[in-house]
């Protein structure tokens, strides 16, 4: 089954050539035991696999595949793939393949419970609850991301793989205390939002494992799971012609096939092979049906979804055909009804049409969704069914198929480009996920969009989406809402067919327009032109105080990033006491347009580039990041301009600014996670609005005329900094910055920049937050105040200090009690407010457990103040740092963030030449001091997200510590 249902960027085809069974293994040193094989799925397609990727199997049937890369240069990523998930569990064992996924990390034949994390902590990874493992309906996925490609440490990757794919021990005693775990893991995400999902499955996949066999299980089977059950099933499916296993960094090959037969080659079953997992009959003779799903926090959405019988189609030129066709066609009416939601008052909040091929293999899909404003659905299925039909009966213009032809051309030629840079995170992601796909190159990839290409013609697009979308008469229709009236099944289905009975208009074609921004002024001229020499940094001063630093890398191909700052941002406006109006900003600015084109025309006339319209806002300065090809860095830095001189204030935006702001406020108390944060806010800063939310009346009263009268001149006059990284030509970036931000007025204005006061509240105690999510979640976190980020060794060691208590907790809270499915301890010491910081630990849970959580914190925090921490848990927190720095320097967003003030900070270029000495000079003597400085006294704030029926106090009013 395609569960890849992506872009045909990797399921494009070549139209003529070199079929995938021509591809021979390479030659090569034989290794005994293994064999190299034809790429996977080659032999039921017509594409060209990627020659990079070598591929392999074992006499016992493992599978491998190997692919050398250079990006990052020292990371290796070792994936192990199992053909198993939830939806070969029998009724009574829902769960369990997510069981025994936890269970790998609970004791093997050679590694003790509980050993296996801090063994690989010690070497150099991090962990999280859900970083190293995933189960899914049909695979289950073990993840190693090793920081260094050390012979030793792939070793001791692919023996722990090992283990985990044949020896799991499943000791009742761990398997009790990791059924906690698992239990609170299902409570944290068995939330309404999962609930709707559930509901929606029923209604299109009835009676099969999308419906029936979520991953996450039943509590009832959880709970009572034998340590016997899970092994039997365990022995089942965890087999090695069911395994495949992804080495991707920079390795050599034979050295990883030899290890490879070394771990895995004497592993031997006799039981007869399984068979397919991801198989399912859809009843497509199903009449019209609709189904809704209300809740109090729900968001409104109206989805519309048939299935029709297919056939397989596995990874070829045919399906690619059909893909790209429908690809474009989806993207024209997403792109015209977000212009009509803009220029008419609808309640439409997001949505788009949707094709799928290779559902259980043997169906395919057409749909469409809305989501809007609370009780808007009968606006939004109109809104949407009709711009479907209106596509089927009037087709699409030559305009817009070329404008999506032009997106297109832009990303294969881009890809292809940067191809030689690709990171390995997602050359493993896409061999882990390939299911019955091809790997392709992305160069193959171009060449074939390019034979393609010329049968992208309006005709082709229009009969192909007519075909599918044209047998949409008798869908399934899913409502999720608030309303608790007026929405049976035979409402939606009336106001489905009072919708199909309205006559549709042709599309009004739109004008073609020309950007009008290109010609700033005469070229501005630079006046100081100087290297960095350590940093290798080249800072350059234009003569109206524009400031520009560059840095040329070879780390990313085809691809510069860049960072705009112009000073102010928000402290612009907190200095006006107009901070609501920083909201209105970031929410509007770029979408209101420029003053010659709206923000939609503006996307158009972008369709070709990787330009982004951008110009954003942060706590010190306007402006913002990104990354573009280097063909298209004028046009960005053009772009960026004219939003800094010529905003475009569109009504429109306002418009659509304010629209789900009612829907934002209504569910801040949705979940314990969001009541948490807002209240916090609020409490810690004494409603300061600065920090705190701002109320709904006001953030809606904000309009533009205060925005552009409080902006004044700032963004044309106070001071700019721009910073080019990567894979750049200084002589034509200095060129393009000269004729943009160079060629502008000189910037006379100065900012106030001055490091503010924020105190935090005199408040202290705990806080009970009521939440109107599930009545089994709490939402906790617990605060001590500690102070800003005036040292920087000190601002690392409370860092280090974060990471320290999150292991200890995770020890007692997770793995001992079982309270918890994760917690995270954190440091944050404010740059801009002086003496301003906060160490914090947070956690999820059910509220029967609050005691044994605080009581638990206590004991741990009482501890790390107590004395200086063992060096074995020194060294697990702090390894993975260290290993960290060994790619630190050799990535692009690490230099843009050194380039970005590189001539108005030079604190900043010191701390980055001192970081990893500093780090290194940390000592657990030096932790302990900063324990017993910052976290001896009890805690002054303690929230807790409660259910509204366990709190019978106000919000802002503490309890008894």
């Amino acid at each position: 089954m395609n569960k890849r249902l992506l872009v045909v960027l990797a399921a494009a085809a070549c139209f003529v050539g070199t079929t995938a069974l021509s591809a021979a293994p390479q030659e090569r040193t034989k290794v005994h035991g293994t064999e190299r094989t034809a790429p996977w799925n080659a032999e039921t397609s017509d594409l060209e696999p990627d020659a990079s990727i070598i591929y392999g199997r074992l006499a016992n049937g493992l599978r491998y595949a190997i692919r050398p890369n250079q990006r990052p240069q020292n990371q290796v990523l070792v994936r192990m793939a199992i053909d198993f998930g939830s939806a070969a569990e029998a009724d009574d064992e829902q769960g369990l393949a997510h069981f025994i996924e936890h269970m790998a990390f609970n004791g093997t034949t050679n590694v003790p419970e509980g050993e296996m994390v801090k063994m690989l902590e010690r070497l150099g990874l991090s962990f999280g609850a859900d970083t190293n493992a995933s189960t899914g309906y049909t695979q289950t996925q073990y993840k190693l991301d090793l920081p260094k490609a050390d012979p030793h440490l792939i070793e001791r990757a692919l023996f722990l793989m090992r283990e985990t794919a044949s020896n799991i021990s499943f000791n009742p005693a761990s398997v009790d205390r990791e059924r906690g775990i698992i239990l609170a893991e299902r409570r944290e995400r068995e939330n309404f939002a999962f609930q709707s999902g559930r509901a929606a499955n029923n209604l299109y996949y009835p009676n099969t494992y999308f419906s029936t066999r979520y991953p996450i299980g039943l509590s009832e089977i959880i709970e009572t799971a034998t340590a016997e059950r899970l092994k039997a099933l365990y022995r089942t499916y965890y087999r090695p012609d069911r395994i495949k296993i992804i080495i991707v960094g920079p390795v050599d090959p034979v050295a990883i096939e030899r290890e490879l037969a070394n771990k895995f080659a004497d592993w031997q079953v006799t039981a007869p092979p399984l068979g397919n997992l991801d198989r399912c009959e859809l009843d497509t003779t199903r009449g019209v049906s609709a189904a809704s799903f209300t809740h109090p926090e729900i968001n409104e959405v109206i989805a519309v979804q048939q299935f029709f019988k297919d056939k397989p189609r596995p990874d070829t030129v045919e399906r690619a055909m059909i893909e790209l066709k429908m690809q474009i066609a989806s993207a024209i009416i997403s792109q015209r009804i977000s212009r009509r939601s803009r220029s008419e008052d609808i309640p439409f909040l997001g949505g788009g049409v949707n094709f799928t091929l290779g559902i259980c293999d043997n169906y395919a899909a057409v749909s469409f969704a809305a989501a809007g404003k609370d009780g808007s659905w009968r606006a939004l299925l109109p809104f949407t069914e009709q711009a479907v039909r209106q596509a089927l009966q009037h087709g699409f213009d030559d305009t817009e198929v070329a404008e999506q032809i032009k997106r297109l051309d832009t990303s294969y030629e881009n890809n292809a480009k940067a191809e030689g840079t690709e990171q390995s995170a997602s050359i493993a992601n896409a061999l882990v996920g390939l299911d019955d796909d091809v790997y392709n190159s992305d160069a193959y990839r171009l060449l074939l969009w390019r034979q393609l290409r010329p049968f992208m013609t309006k005709a082709a697009v229009n009969a192909e989406f007519a075909k599918w979308f044209g047998q949409m008469t008798a869908p399934q229709i899913f409502l999720s809402t608030k309303q608790t009236s007026g929405t049976s099944s035979d409402d939606i289905l009336a106001a489905y067919a009072a919708s199909r009975a309205v006559a549709v208009a042709a599309p009004v074609a739109r004008a073609t327009t020309v950007f009008a921004y290109t010609d700033f002024g005469p070229a501005g001229t630079v006046v100081a032109d100087t290297v960095i020499p350590d940093l290798g940094i080249r800072t350059i001063r234009f003569a109206n105080g524009v400031l520009l630093n560059l840095k040329k890398t070879d780390f990313e191909d085809n691809r510069v990033r860049y960072s705009l700052r112009i000073d102010g941002g928000q402290l612009h406006f907190f200095a006006k006491d107009e901070a609501v109006l920083a909201w209105l900003m970031y929410g509007a600015y770029v979408s209101g347009g420029l003053a010659a084109h709206d923000f939609e025309d503006l996307r158009s006339l972008l369709a070709g580039t990787t330009v982004t319209p951008a110009l954003g806002i942060a706590e010190d300065h306007f402006g913002g990041t990104g990354a573009v090809a280097p063909v298209d860095l004028e046009r960005q830095l053009q772009v960026m301009a004219a939003y800094t001189k010529y905003p475009g204030y569109a009504d429109s935006a306002l418009r659509l600014f304010r629209r789900p702001l009612p829907e934002i406020f209504a569910r801040l108390d949705a979940t314990p996670g969001s009541a948490l944060s807002v209240a916090m806010a609020r409490i810690m800063t004494d409603n300061d609005p600065r920090f705190a939310l701002a109320p709904l009346e006001d953030i809606q009263a904000a309009d533009f005329s205060q925005l552009k009268s409080a902006l004044g001149d700032a963004l044309t006059q106070n001071r700019l900094e721009i910073a080019i990284v990567g894979d750049l030509d200084e002589t034509a970036t200095i060129a393009a910055v000269a004729r943009t931000f160079g060629a502008m007025p000189t910037r006379t204005g100065a900012a106030d920049m001055t490091p503010q006061d924020a105190r935090w509240s005199t408040a202290s105690g705990n806080f009970d937050i009521p939440h109107k999510g599930e009545a089994n979640q709490l939402g906790w976190r617990r605060v001590w105040p500690t102070t800003g980020d005036s040292d920087q060794k000190r601002t690392q060691s409370m860092d280090l200090l974060a990471r320290v208590v999150t292991l200890r907790l995770t020890d007692e809270l997770r793995e001992k009690l079982g309270a918890t499915y994760g917690v995270q301890a954190g440091s944050e010491m404010a740059e801009f407010y002086r003496d301003r910081g906060a160490f914090s630990i947070s956690t999820a849970g059910d509220p029967k457990d609050l005691a044994a959580i605080e009581n638990t914190v206590d004991q741990v925090m009482a501890e790390i103040v107590k004395a200086p921490i063992d060096n074995d848990l020194f060294e697990r927190a702090r390894k993975p740092v260290l290993e960290s720095y060994a790619d630190w320097k050799k990535r692009n967003p690490t230099w843009l963030g050194v380039a970005a003030e590189a001539q108005t900070n030079p604190d900043k270029l010191n701390r980055f030449r001192q970081s990893e000495k500093m780090f290194n000079s940390i000592t657990a003597q030096d932790l302990w001091a900063l324990a017993k400085q910052y976290l001896s006294k009890p805690a002054q704030f303690t929230f807790r997200a409660l259910p509204d029926a366990a709190i019978a106090k106000p919000i802002m009013a503490p309890s008894n510590p």
